[in-house]
């Protein structure tokens, strides 16, 4: 491989997730009649619904009920972006609680 083609190759490979990652945000913002408190208030019924599957199959962690806790405290006081992740994190964390079920005991 020539090293001009090695070099093309580098630059696509590191510059195409950086500009997705620039582009991705901001098409996001611009959905039209969507507002910000309306979609963490999505995420976070989203995460507590997934915290209830998992309080169901005893597969709750700890960690996803004081993110559902922050996230809806973050909602109450307006911090969106806050209320965002910690709705995420909080389905996450139930979502991998649920999958370790599947896990052996042991090895």
């Amino acid at each position: 491989m020539s090293e001009f083609k090695r070099w093309n190759f580098k630059r696509w490979m590191w510059g195409v997730p950086v500009a997705l990652s620039m582009a991705v945000p901001s098409l996001a913002n611009e959905a039209p009649g969507v507002s910000d408190s309306a979609a963490a208030a999505s995420a976070i019924a989203a995460a507590e619904a997934a915290v209830k599957q998992a309080d169901a199959q005893h597969a709750l962690w700890t960690s996803a009920e004081d993110a559902l806790r922050k996230a809806r405290r973050a909602l109450q006081e307006g911090n969106i972006a806050t209320a965002l992740e910690q709705a995420r994190v909080a389905q996450t964390q139930s979502e991998l609680g649920i999958a370790q079920k599947g896990y052996p005991l042991f090895r």
